[in-house]
């Protein structure tokens, strides 16, 4: 998969002074992170796997069986994205609804 840059569909609108799309900034982040999520669509049906990955320049390579649904679908075409989730912090109240 090619890293694509920003685009009307991926631009923040909640928070937008928050975004980052300094492509070394993103680079990173996707260095540091250990698990990626694929989300794809196959036969009509939404999925999203969690999978690992590895960036070398500007593709991301996947880890998973050539049989999987994941990768025959992406390889037939499939749009997808991936999302890289980094937590640094955690945010704890005393009461659940607190």
């Amino acid at each position: 998969m090619t890293i694509r840059s920003a685009s009307d569909r991926s631009q923040i609108k909640r928070l937008p002074q928050r975004a980052v799309y300094d492509r070394a900034a993103i680079d990173a982040i996707v260095d540091e992170s250990l698990i990626c999520h694929v989300g794809f669509i196959d036969e009509g049906q939404p999925f999203v796997i969690p999978t690992i990955h590895v960036r070398i320049g500007d593709k991301i390579y996947l880890h998973g069986s050539p049989a999987s649904r994941m990768l025959r679908s992406l390889a037939r075409g499939a749009e997808a994205c991936i999302t890289v989730t980094q937590v640094d912090g955690l945010v704890l109240a005393r009461f659940p609804n607190a």
